[in-house]
């Protein structure tokens, strides 16, 4: 007999004195709901634990590829942190095991345990998982409006964009989840509270507290979540679960991928691409054969014959981590195609560059666009450059101080003195001169005083990276001056 069923019939016989309730149905009907909201919450877990793991291989690729600063790789701890947290939540909150025949209290108070608990996550969002984001993310722009500015005023007019952009999108999550709250979690808290208290009523055969308890589960079962409304959610299960069936089959897929990047690794090919790439092509190739191969093998095998409806709930442990692993090595294949792609610019721009070495940076009334630095501010007129990274002010190139340099742009080039410093360096010295070589000595000053002469070589790629930061900052009106840094 269904539940509205029951109900009918219940209420038909309401004015009896005796009173029969098929606590079997009430059961089986609360047990039903709170899988369904398992099944909910698992599958919102899925994804965040994917996306942020399939997030860090994509940081770590961008973070090299275009050599951002440090403030970019503090995502990654976060990324480590909400996949970790979440993982180790449904670890120390597990479903309780539970013998057939367990009364129907029981699972009221275990599903209204697990509402609580998911209550108490999305209420402290904010803390866990929005907060740790947003120092990381905001550490990032501000670090990068400084280095791209120099100035506080012009750091917070570039990072202040990205900070309310971040603020209003987060704010939009929040709300979300606090709307989840509201609309779902505590009614469905509020239907299992009175659940209880009606089963632990000394007055729960009584025909009023039997009504009420009938009224209750209908209710929570009419406001379930529509897991099994999904198309096709329980098939798909179901040959997951066929494909990856144990841990056995889950290890013949994931031992040979592992030794496959591994071999990769070992024994990487010079002229083949970086070793990531080799690595990362070595494990999908092997993955794509075990993996699509014990798919053909059971489609084969269950061609024709209709869902059986067993493993169907959910996905079982082996399945997940073969899940798992194809969309980290999806994310890893895009990562390594990335890797190559900027292996073969810099290697192409590389070789150029030895060409071009075989004769001097002034050659036939031609001047090499190179630079020994990535960029420069300006002191009283004087320039401050980023050597391997850190700021010190210039005092000579090659014994010609800095101070005779910029004198002579100025008579040459007027208002585009700076520009003709940063850009064409090779020519600005040659007009006065002197040819440089592909290394240049460079005299520095450090921000704590001491001075240090070092020599540094010239190169194309420090050239455009300089012209890049100057491009920037003369776009958007921002400040050339030296950043308090240096001074």
């Amino acid at each position: 007999m269904s539940l509205d069923k029951f109900r009918q019939a219940w209420k038909a016989d309401a004015s009896q004195l005796k009173v029969t309730i098929d606590i079997e149905l009430l059961t089986q009907q609360v047990q039903r709901s709170d899988d369904q909201f398992r099944t909910m919450i698992f599958w919102r877990d899925v994804r965040e634990v994917g996306v942020s793991l399939l997030l860090i291989p994509v940081w770590l690729v961008l973070g090299i590829g275009f050599s951002l600063p440090w403030s970019w790789w503090l995502t990654v701890p976060v990324l480590l942190w909400i996949a970790g947290f979440m993982l180790i939540d449904r670890k120390r909150h597990p479903k309780a095991s539970s013998d057939p025949g367990q009364p129907l209290l029981f699972y009221a108070k275990e599903s209204l345990t697990q509402v609580e608990h998911q209550i108490w996550l999305l209420r402290n969002v904010f803390w866990w998982y929005l907060l740790p984001f947003t120092i990381s993310l905001m550490a990032f722009f501000v670090h990068l409006a400084w280095n791209l500015t120099g100035t506080w005023w012009g750091c917070l007019l570039v990072a202040t964009p990205f900070g309310v952009f971040l603020f209003y999108t987060y704010r939009k999550i929040y709300r979300l989840n606090q709307a989840a709250v509201d609309e779902q979690l505590q009614p469905r808290q509020e239907h299992l509270r009175r659940i209880v208290a009606t089963l632990e009523s000394e007055d729960a055969s009584d025909a009023a507290e039997v009504d009420e308890l009938v009224e209750l589960v209908s209710s929570l079962s009419e406001n379930d979540p529509k897991i099994e409304g999904n198309p096709g959610a329980a098939e798909w299960f179901e040959n997951w679960n066929r494909i990856v069936p144990s841990w056995w089959i889950a290890g013949m897929i994931l031992l040979p991928t592992l030794m496959a990047a591994y071999s990769g690794y070992r024994f990487a090919f010079d002229k083949a691409g970086p070793v990531f790439f080799q690595s990362v092509v070595m494990a999908v190739i092997v993955f794509e054969i075990m993996f699509f191969g014990r798919w053909y093998l059971i489609s084969k095998r269950y061609k024709g014959q209709p869902s059986t409806g067993e493993n169907s709930k959910r996905l079982e442990g082996p399945a997940i981590v073969v899940l798992i692993t194809l969309l980290v090595v999806s994310a890893l294949a895009f990562a390594a195609i990335f890797s190559f792609v900027t292996h073969a610019s810099s290697k192409a721009s590389s070789d150029a560059e030895v060409v071009s070495a075989l004769d001097p940076p002034v050659n036939a009334g031609k001047y090499a666009r190179v630079a020994p630095f990535t960029d420069v501010r300006w002191k009283d007129d004087l320039p401050t450059v980023c050597v391997a990274g850190d700021w010190s002010q210039l005092r000579s190139i090659d014994g010609i101080p800095a101070d005779q340099i910029m004198s002579f742009a100025s008579e040459q080039y007027g208002l585009l003195a700076r520009k003709r410093f940063t850009e064409d360096l090779v020519e600005l010295l040659s007009k006065m001169g002197h040819d440089v070589g592909w290394e240049v000595e460079l005299n520095l000053q450090f921000p704590d005083g001491h001075v240090e002469t070092v020599r540094e070589r010239m190169t194309a790629v420090n050239r455009r990276v300089a012209g890049i930061h100057l491009q920037i900052r003369t776009q958007y009106n921002l400040s050339q001056e030296t950043p308090d840094a240096t001074e």
